[in-house]
């Protein structure tokens, strides 16, 4: 009996782990695919704050990530190529960029989220 409670939970997390590396490919190839939908810069020209658009892919697998994930996600590059922020593994919440853009307000980075709006202030872009 003590062995077949092992043996379930060693196939419990195996199947676990089999389960959650699927989804950490998925979300990362999304992220590599994704494209830029909409871009603002800053109004002193030193950091721009994108949307993208993750590329899923088809299948079941993609699928489920998918109804698990956001429609888009945000970048803020400073005008060097730096990334400075991202809502790309922010799981917590829902951005929505398709219907609402991100933009610069009094020197933040704000984008709409389905609880209203977050931001950083980001003393790179002042």
């Amino acid at each position: 009996m003590q062995l077949l409670k092992k043996t379930g939970l060693i196939a419990a997390a195996i199947l676990f782990a089999i389960l959650l590396a699927g989804w950490l490919f998925i979300k990362v190839s999304a992220a590599r695919n994704a494209t830029v939908y909409a871009q603002k810069w800053n109004d002193q020209g030193t950091c721009v704050i994108k949307t993208y658009v993750p590329h899923y892919g088809d299948g079941v697998p993609q699928n489920i990530v998918r109804a698990l994930s956001t429609t888009t996600f945000f970048r803020v590059y400073h005008k060097d190529g730096t990334l400075l922020e991202s809502t790309e593994w922010v799981l917590d919440m829902h951005e929505d960029g398709i219907l609402d853009y991100a933009r610069w307000g009094q020197n933040r980075a704000i984008y709409p989220t389905d609880l209203g709006y977050e931001g950083w202030t980001l003393p790179e872009c002042a």
